[in-house]
C-alpha cells in the first residue's frame, strides 16, 4: 500500500502540475504570508534592527514561537530562561519566504510542519496588528487631549 507522499508522487506526470495543485490547496497561505512580508510595520517588528532598540520585543517574538513547539530546532532557552535562535540559517523574515516557496513548491506539503508554522505566523501577526492598533488609538487619545494635530 503506497503512503500518501509516494501517492502524492505519482498523482503528477510534471513538477508544473504538482506545483500548481500546491498553490491551489495553499492559496489562502500564501496570499496570508505574502501580506505579511508586504507590511512594513510587521516587517520592522520581526527585524534585527528592532532588536537592537528593544530587546523584549525579539524576546516576545521567541518566546511566542518557541512556546508553540514547532520551532525546537530553531530557537533555544539559555540558562536564563532567555530564547534565543541557535541556528544562524534561521531568520525571522527569511523564514516566511522559505514557507512561501514551500508552499508553491511540487513537495508534498500535506502533512508538513510548516502548514502548522505557518499558522503560528498569522498569530504572531493578527498579535501585531492588535497591538499597532491599540498604539494608534492611543496616539490619538493623546493628540485630542494635548491638542496636537490629529491626522485628519
Amino acid at each position: 500500500m503506497p503512503t500518501a507522499k509516494q501517492s502524492w508522487l505519482n498523482r503528477f506526470n510534471t513538477y508544473y502540475a504538482a506545483t500548481e495543485q500546491n498553490k491551489k490547496l495553499f492559496s489562502k497561505r500564501i496570499k496570508q504570508l505574502m501580506v505579511m512580508l508586504e507590511d512594513e510595520s510587521f516587517l520592522e517588528y520581526l527585524s534585527d534592527e528592532r532588536a537592537k532598540l528593544n530587546p523584549e520585543s525579539k524576546d516576545d517574538i521567541l518566546e511566542f514561537l518557541l512556546n508553540s513547539g514547532l520551532f525546537d530546532d530553531y530557537i533555544m532557552v539559555n540558562e536564563y530562561d532567555s530564547p534565543y535562535i541557535q541556528d544562524n540559517d534561521f531568520g525571522l523574515i527569511s523564514y516566511m519566504k522559505t514557507m512561501v516557496g514551500a508552499f508553491q513548491s511540487e513537495y508534498y506539503m500535506l502533512e508538513s510542519n510548516m502548514r502548522a508554522q505557518s499558522k503560528v505566523y498569522v498569530k504572531l501577526y493578527i498579535e501585531h496588528l492588535e497591538r499597532r492598533r491599540n498604539y494608534d488609538i492611543e496616539n490619538l487619545k493623546d493628540a485630542f487631549k494635548t491638542g496636537e494635530s490629529l491626522p485628519f
